[in-house]
């Protein structure tokens, strides 16, 4: 179920991009999917790290397979968004030029913020959702510097200062989506950590006393998750991160295993993190293809339009970890 929950957030982030030009903001609660996902990161890294073979620099051995994992990908969709660019860029449309398209590309490409006002101040504004990717690596880095396998009072410290930290910065900005923006990209760094740290612990405490938690249904888990998304409160999002986060998590790691759930799991675990690179930059392709063919705006917006995106960016995530896979293999024979 995290695994499914994992693919949830990235169409979930998906569909609030795309919404964005026909119906405004889709999602109420849409930042709630990053904190979703950070959390579950950092659950899984936790279980990866915790293995009884995984000591000493094995660990590493493991951050650097997790790099090599994702990092192909990401430059990939940097690639795809380069191109969704490139009339922009040509053109000098809504701020781009060519120099800071050059720079954007390359700051990508070391995983470094390109700080602008483009892409509505996005720190990676060739990809905006890829910041969460990166700081992933970092947060599953820092998990194993630590040696939080047997550590969970090391673990609840760090959770502490980093809630601690994200809460006071999300306040005194008044933004409890601190992080993707130029002007409070710093916030990410706690929110990152906060998440990061805060599975590790969920993962410590389902190892022991999750046998006990009675097993809930996967529909119930899902109707949890899209209704975490709907609140049109504004500080409904504060409890939501404290509580609503970590009652989702505990809950997919706790659910029944219908067949269906396990049919569906492998094929969630194979293509979310190239659904979730590669979301904006097939988005951003088919709007400058609107362009080209002059489709109608109606249809653009409409839930046909949605499901032709939706469709190409299924394709292109089975492709790509296809060739990833199969490019792996050749490698190593």
């Amino acid at each position: 179920m995290l695994q499914m929950l994992r693919m949830l957030v990235g169409l979930s982030i998906f569909a609030g991009h795309w919404s964005e030009p026909y119906v405004g903001q889709l999602w109420p609660q849409g930042q709630i999917a990053i904190d979703i996902f950070f959390m579950i990161e950092g659950f899984i890294a936790m279980g990866y790290l915790a293995r009884p073979a995984v000591a000493g620099t094995a660990r590493w051995r493991i951050v650097a397979s997790r790099i090599a994992h994702i990092y192909p990908i990401y430059a990939l969709a940097l690639v795809a968004g380069f191109c969704s660019f490139t009339p922009l860029a040509l053109t000098h449309a809504q701020g781009w030029t060519i120099a800071n398209w050059l720079a954007a590309f390359f700051s990508g490409l070391v995983l470094l913020p390109f700080f602008s006002t483009l892409v509505h101040g996005s720190v990676f504004p060739l990809n905006p959702p890829s910041w969460a990717i990166v700081l992933e690596l970092f947060g599953f880095a820092l998990l194993a510097y630590l040696r939080v396998q047997k550590s969970p009072g090391r673990l609840l410290a760090l959770w502490i200062g980093a809630a601690s930290t994200y809460l006071v910065l999300g306040a005194f900005w008044r933004d409890p989506n601190a992080g993707w923006a130029t002007v409070h990209y710093w916030g990410g760094w706690p929110r990152m950590i906060m998440g990061f740290a805060g599975g590790a612990l969920l993962w410590h405490l389902h190892s022991r006393y999750g046998a006990r938690t009675a097993k809930i249904p996967p529909l119930g888990v899902l109707a949890l998750f899209i209704g975490m998304h709907l609140p049109k409160i504004h500080l409904i999002g504060w409890p939501l991160l404290g509580l609503g986060v970590p009652l989702l998590v505990w809950s997919a790691a706790s659910c029944a295993r219908p067949a269906w759930l396990e049919a569906v799991a492998p094929f969630a675990e194979r293509n979310t993190l190239a659904l979730y690179l590669l979301g904006y930059p097939v988005m951003m392709l088919w709007r400058f293809a609107d362009s080209i063919f002059t489709l109608r705006p109606a249809f653009a917006g409409s839930a046909a339009g949605f499901a032709l995106v939706l469709g190409s960016l299924l394709a292109a995530s089975v492709i790509t970890m296809h060739l990833q896979k199969t490019l792996g293999r050749q490698a190593q024979g």
